[in-house]
């Protein structure tokens, strides 16, 4: 289980919208990063602080990229600082060579948790890396706070072995590209 972990996690950090890059030390300048989000409808209540964005939803920053069909920002009351974002209809987040997709997208930044999920009846979300290898389950839970992700409800795991060698050693004189699937 321990080398599934690299697979498994799935780190969102876009620091000046979502307030989800780690901590630095007070001693050293925050870097400011420069968020932008394009749609092809934007909302600003100041009263709930909420905002929306809505159509064809793209979010790029130094750190991740996200799409997705709807997203709702929350600030806080007290340092305006993003506290939840949700990201609605089809989401796909790529991060550091991995990408998640759901129907939907929820991270609490209290929690340290992006929870994804399927719409009734929908595609289960699923995590892929850059190998192919890809986790499936009826919900992903990432918490950012202590590195972990749980995959819940079926979960499957496709995994492609890195060429060297499958899961049961090297074949002398073939090919080791295989891909095997595992299921709980």
């Amino acid at each position: 289980m321990k080398y599934l972990l690299p697979l498994l996690l799935l780190v969102l950090e876009c620091s000046s919208l979502s307030g989800l890059a780690a901590a630095e030390p007070q001693t050293a300048p925050k870097e400011r990063t420069k968020t932008t989000i394009q749609s092809d409808y934007g909302d600003f209540d100041y009263k709930t602080r909420k905002g929306i964005f809505e159509g064809n939803v793209v979010v790029t920053d130094a750190q991740m990229n996200l799409k997705s069909d709807k997203m709702i920002v929350y600030l806080g009351e007290k340092d305006n600082a993003v506290n939840k974002v949700e990201a609605i209809g089809s989401v796909e987040i790529l991060h550091d060579g991995k990408t998640a997709y759901a129907d939907n997208a929820v991270y609490n930044k209290d929690t340290g948790v992006i929870l994804l999920t399927p719409k009734p009846g929908g595609e289960r979300p699923r995590i892929k890396d850059e190998k192919g290898n890809i986790v499936r389950g009826n919900e992903i839970v990432i918490n950012r706070n202590d590195n972990t992700m749980k995959a819940v409800g079926r979960v499957e795991l496709e995994y492609t072995p890195n060429g060297k060698a499958d899961f049961f050693g090297p074949k002398s004189g073939t090919s080791t590209n295989a891909t095997t699937t595992v299921t709980q």
